[in-house]
């Protein structure tokens, strides 16, 4: 009977097709929390990493898979990460290697227990073969990817680097959701100041608030330039130059006045709600404090803000100032979503 390179069935559903192919059945290994790593096959798109949990979203005949950074659209298998090719090679190659001692064995016509004697009598040779021991096979190096998001369409639990715009199985807009699990993060961590400055100290409580207050400017921040690059992307701009625009914006959108300027100038962006935008501000304005002088106000703080605080006393931030904050942060952050978001369609 003919060797073949893999033998049938077994835990991969080894199959012989013809022409000495063959089609076996990999299964990738999980994460920790039960993801599978998924990487954008278009060689632009960054970070291009991001992970899913399978058993969730479209479960059953999907045809097409998208990129939760650039929507880019390729069949689900066309999403595999270097390290699961990889892998998937390794496995091919540990499974080829029994067939290949098998056909060695059978060239040289070995029996069952790798011996052949040759001769009889007073000369005799026996010859034997041991085969090599069985490629180590090592688990894909998957990176760590923290920022968990449910899509509310089709329920795909994925996780991203950064702001996700879309669902990567039913590729729809899922950015306000992501933007709203940035924002519990920070409530939960409100929750704890409590019991932190009954254990750690009253400091220890201011800090987490301040720690809080930097977080959630962070998070309009962030969004805003996700926002303006999308738009700026959509609108077919020059990729050099989308790069370049975003650079000069710096530190523009953790400023309430900068941010309306320069969205403004790109889209003739008007805030719809002025006295949610004032009251931003305020908030705002005390990060200055907060990351640049441990929190003590000083001069330029109060030129900037004409609040009745003293020069060297250290800025109030009540507990809940910060979750109103949180509120409005997302008012206006899915305000500028909804007007950015129609930019080139």
């Amino acid at each position: 009977m003919t060797k073949r390179l893999f033998r049938a069935g077994g835990p991969h559903n080894i199959t012989h097709l013809a022409n000495d192919q063959y089609q076996m059945s990999i299964t990738m290994p999980k994460d920790e929390d039960g993801r599978v790593a998924r990487e954008c096959p278009n060689s632009l798109c960054s970070p291009a990493y991001f992970k899913v949990t399978p058993g969730t979203g479209i479960t059953e005949g999907q045809n097409v898979a998208y990129c939760p950074y650039c929507r880019h659209e390729a069949e689900p298998s066309e999403f595999t990460t270097k390290e699961q090719i990889r892998y998937a090679k390794d496995i091919a190659l540990r499974e080829a290697q029994g067939g290949i001692n098998e056909m060695i064995k059978g060239a040289l016509g070995l029996g069952p227990s790798g011996k052949r004697k040759m001769g009889d009598g007073f000369i005799s040779i026996e010859m034997s073969y041991k085969p090599s021991t069985p490629r180590p096979v090592r688990r894909p190096y998957e990176d760590e990817v923290r920022r968990d998001v449910v899509c509310p369409h089709c329920t795909l639990d994925q996780t991203a680097f950064g702001l996700a715009t879309w669902c990567s199985d039913c590729g729809k807009d899922i950015f306000l959701t992501h933007v709203s699990a940035e924002i519990s993060v920070t409530l939960s961590m409100l929750k704890d100041v409590g019991r932190r400055e009954q254990g750690l100290g009253k400091r220890v409580a201011a800090k987490d608030l301040e720690n809080c207050l930097e977080d959630a400017v962070s998070i309009f921040e962030a969004s805003v330039k996700a926002l303006v690059r999308r738009a700026l992307t959509e609108s077919r701009d020059d990729p050099a130059g989308i790069d370049s625009k975003m650079k000069k914006f710096a530190n523009s959108f953790q400023s309430t006045e900068r941010s309306k300027e320069q969205l403004l100038n790109l889209f003739g962006y008007s805030p719809s709600q002025p006295d949610l935008w004032e009251r931003l501000s305020v908030c705002f304005e005390k990060r200055h404090p907060v990351t640049h002088n441990l929190g003590v106000v000083d001069k330029k703080y109060l030129e900037r803000t004409q609040q009745a605080e003293r020069e060297g006393r250290e800025v109030r931030i009540s507990e809940s100032e910060v979750p109103a904050l949180l509120k409005d942060i997302y008012s206006a952050i899915s305000d500028i979503h909804r007007v950015l978001a129609a930019v080139g369609t």
